[in-house]
């Protein structure tokens, strides 16, 4: 009998086709479903990782803010200068200070010019030789207040250059009056000038004086007193004062700080909620600050963790005047973080708290609450946040799964 060859038919090889396809999506299904219920675990090592961490940041100091109402201010001291408690600050100037010296001024001028007409007739055309010594310490004294009211001068001198013209103006006055045959001409005037004096005196400049010692600042973003208590710090205040860091003088009021630490200040920051780019309470770290030069060691006071960010406070134990005027900064974290790590992707986020999920002795896996001392982006340094529980090295860990799923390796 002839034997007759195998021939493969086009049915022949899509069924085989199909049994191909078949075959791989069952060893997909299969590890897929290994994976799914042991959670791709590994094992615990210990590794060093340098970590950066890049943020704005908002500066908290020490300070106390003051306001007052004047209509002109004199500034004393320059930005940054150190003041002692009791130091002169500023000389202010009510809001009547312009009107008021100007009508002063006004009518002296008026009653001088009528004094000059009557002396001339009673004394045939000359002024007596004191007035003309009178007239020119007036010219110099009013050169003077100009220079200072400029700036040319020490501001500190113009109130003491102002009763100096006052008493000038009323001497020489006086002097032309004694010399007038008939002095009630002028009664009238000169007590209407005199009331004007009176009131000028109750409301003149006043020079404001340090409370405290520590550095003079006036610019303000008017959030000093919200940021006094490092403690009470937010997430939505420093997102607030991140997204409006405006500083400022005040222009319609006198306004200035007084920085009483000298040497330390504070910064607050914020990082994602669902990200590895955290730092350590209790760790201390490199930084700089952009514009300043330099490196800063700061160490981290807190670590405060919620749905819509992580805020940090860190205490900085150095020279608060380089950051004197400055509320929100951008910093870089620089760290080298030794210790236990976990691939980024093996860390659950809940509520803001990151999480790992590490074997027990009863076989299950089981939720650890850590702290991230680092991360480099794809790995990250943690320990436990219970200092009941330890980790350690080889200790086994899965990447997170549904609760639901089976938990054991």
């Amino acid at each position: 009998m002839e034997q007759r060859g195998f021939r493969a038919t086009k049915r022949f090889y899509l069924l085989l086709i199909a049994s191909g396809v078949l075959l791989v999506a069952f060893v997909v299904g299969a590890v897929w479903l290994m994976r799914k219920v042991t959670g791709n675990v590994r094992k615990l090592e210990q590794m060093t990782l340098y970590t950066e961490v890049e943020s704005e940041a908002v500066v908290v100091r020490s300070e106390r803010l003051f306001t007052e109402s004047a209509s002109e201010t004199h500034i004393l001291l320059e930005e940054g200068a150190f003041v002692n408690e009791g130091d002169p600050i500023a000389v202010l100037f009510p809001y009547s200070y312009e009107s008021q010296i100007s009508a002063i001024c006004t009518r002296e001028a008026a009653l001088y010019t009528l004094l000059q007409s009557l002396l001339r007739t009673d004394s045939g055309g000359t002024l007596p030789d004191d007035v003309l010594r009178y007239n020119e310490q007036i010219a110099a004294v009013s050169r003077q207040m100009r220079a200072a009211a400029n700036g040319e001068r020490d501001p500190v001198e113009y109130a003491k250059l102002e009763s100096q013209l006052i008493r000038l103006q009323e001497e020489r006055r006086n002097t032309m009056i004694q010399s007038l045959k008939n002095p009630d001409q002028v009664t009238d005037t000169v007590k209407e000038i005199d009331a004007l004096k009176q009131n000028f005196e109750t409301g003149s400049a006043r020079t404001v004086l340090s409370e405290y010692n520590g550095y003079i600042s006036f610019y303000s973003d008017m959030n000093e007193e919200n940021l006094r208590d490092v403690s009470q710090l937010t997430v939505p205040l420093i997102k607030r004062i991140l997204n409006a860091p405006s500083i400022s003088m005040d222009n319609e009021n006198f306004s200035y700080r007084i920085v009483t630490d000298r040497s330390k200040f504070y910064l607050a920051f914020v990082t994602s909620a669902k990200s590895a780019n955290r730092l350590m309470p209790g760790l201390s770290y490199s930084f700089t600050v952009k514009g300043v030069k330099g490196a800063y060691q700061g160490r981290i006071l807190t670590e405060r963790d919620t749905e819509s960010g992580i805020l940090y406070v860190m205490q900085v134990d150095a020279d608060v005047r380089p950051l004197l005027t400055a509320r929100v900064v951008e910093i870089s974290v620089q760290n080298n973080a030794t210790g236990l790590y976990v691939p980024n992707d093996y860390i659950q986020y809940i509520d803001g708290i990151p999480y790992i999920y590490a074997k027990s002795t009863d076989g299950t896996y089981q939720k650890v609450a850590v702290y991230i001392a680092g991360s480099d982006g794809d790995d990250a340094i943690v320990s436990a946040r219970d200092s009941h529980i330890t980790l350690f090295a080889g200790l086994k860990v899965r990447m997170p799964i549904e609760e639901k799923e089976e938990n054991k390796s």
